[in-house]
């Protein structure tokens, strides 16, 4: 079986005999002629490319041989008995790879691109917060466009632009924080039997969040459900936390017994509701250069989200865990139960982010436990990252 392709705009026969895996390259031998190039692969495979000079084989890289391959690949599969061959490709473009280009200007926010083809001839840019839009022959000019790009005999207009992603779109996050908890608006004094440690009192979350856009602007909602847990380590290891006819107390070990480890553990099922400016999308203003073929557009890079909602959620388990030493031996109790928490919450929540890096603070609005069955007047209060 025999499988030209033949592409216009560089000078060059690719033959491919059969297929296997590249185990070798050979170029011009004694043996084979000056302008022919052989890539051997086993012994029943070769391919062979004719060029006429070195220019061409500079231009073969332009090429994505491996996209010609797939489109050989797919004809054959749709023909059983094919002999011959032939990829037509009128402006030889269509296998032409995207090419990057390397522009130094740190000033204005960028180092490289990735120049991206249409099928019409023209070429897309990215370069920080720069987007160029050109004829592929001009590509040579970018740079010295750039560095003219507030010549006066450009060409500037300004105008909006819209840049909006579907209207609904979901994200699976992780939030990983710490967590306590305020009494009466203040953080609870070292010596309260209940203070606990703000490192080792972990908050982790799983959350399914929605996110749809509110009209043509910044403005989006962020609602969805959230699992997580609190961890309320205490700041004195010596007291365990039980349950008791009086409600749940907070209580010194007895004699013989060192505390280790104290700490109440809840889990609930969040839902929340945020309203968010995101201003890295909707309507923003755009500042464009032309010249010749060449087309500048200049926006303002943003990427702040900033937003304060509310939630609430139902308690799924609690428990308690108490590690200690008795008679040199180390024990650990862990006990289930509801604690006297309530089986409710609700509060406010605040997001603030910036390009990939989001923080988020959740206040409960109601007390960790049931009237009188625990300290009083204590509001969970969790902060952290969400990933």
């Amino acid at each position: 079986m025999k499988t030209i392709i033949n592409t216009l705009g560089i000078n060059m026969l690719l033959l491919v005999v059969t297929c296997g895996e590249l185990l070798a390259v050979n170029q011009t031998t004694e043996k084979q002629p000056q302008d022919s190039i052989i890539i051997n692969f086993n012994n029943n495979t070769k391919i062979l490319i004719y060029i006429k000079d070195k220019s061409d084989l500079d231009n073969l890289r332009l090429y994505d041989l491996n996209a010609m391959l797939r489109d050989i690949s797919l004809s054959i599969d749709s023909s059983k008995n094919i002999t011959y061959l032939q990829l037509e490709d009128e402006d030889g473009e269509k296998y032409l790879k995207d090419t990057t280009i390397v522009i130094n200007n740190r000033d204005k926010g960028y180092e490289e691109a990735t120049i991206r083809k249409d099928d019409h001839n023209k070429a897309t840019v990215k370069l920080g917060n720069y987007r160029v839009e050109l004829n592929v022959d001009d590509i040579e000019e970018i740079e010295e466009t750039f560095e003219d790009i507030e010549h006066e005999g450009l060409k500037v207009t300004t105008t909006t632009e819209d840049v909006r992603r579907r209207r609904t779109t979901q994200e699976f996050n992780i939030e990983i924080g710490v967590n306590n908890y305020l009494e009466n608006g203040d953080f609870p004094e070292g010596s309260a039997n209940y203070s606990v440690k703000p490192w080792g009192s972990w908050y982790i979350g799983f959350s399914s969040i929605q996110k749809t856009a509110i009209g043509r602007g910044p403005l989006f909602l962020e609602w969805g459900g959230t699992l997580h847990w609190y961890n309320f380590k205490l700041d004195n290891e010596d007291i365990q936390i039980l349950k008791t006819e009086n409600g749940t107390e907070y209580l010194e070990p007895p004699a013989g017994i060192n505390g280790l480890k104290s700490k109440l553990t809840a889990s609930y099922l969040t839902v929340s509701v945020v309203p968010l400016l995101d201003f890295s999308h909707g309507i923003r203003k755009v500042k464009r250069y032309e010249s010749g073929s060449i087309s500048i557009s200049k926006y303002k890079k943003q990427g702040v989200r900033i937003g304060i909602g509310g939630y609430a959620g139902y308690r799924l388990g609690s428990h308690t865990k108490y590690k200690f030493k008795q008679d040199g031996d180390t024990e650990k109790d862990k006990d289930r139960g509801n604690f006297n928490l309530n089986n409710f919450r609700y509060g406010v929540r605040g997001q603030i982010g910036f390009k990939g890096m989001d923080f988020f603070i959740n206040y409960d609005l109601n007390d960790l436990f049931n009237d009188n069955r625990g300290p009083a007047e204590l509001n969970a209060i969790s902060f952290g990252f969400i990933l």
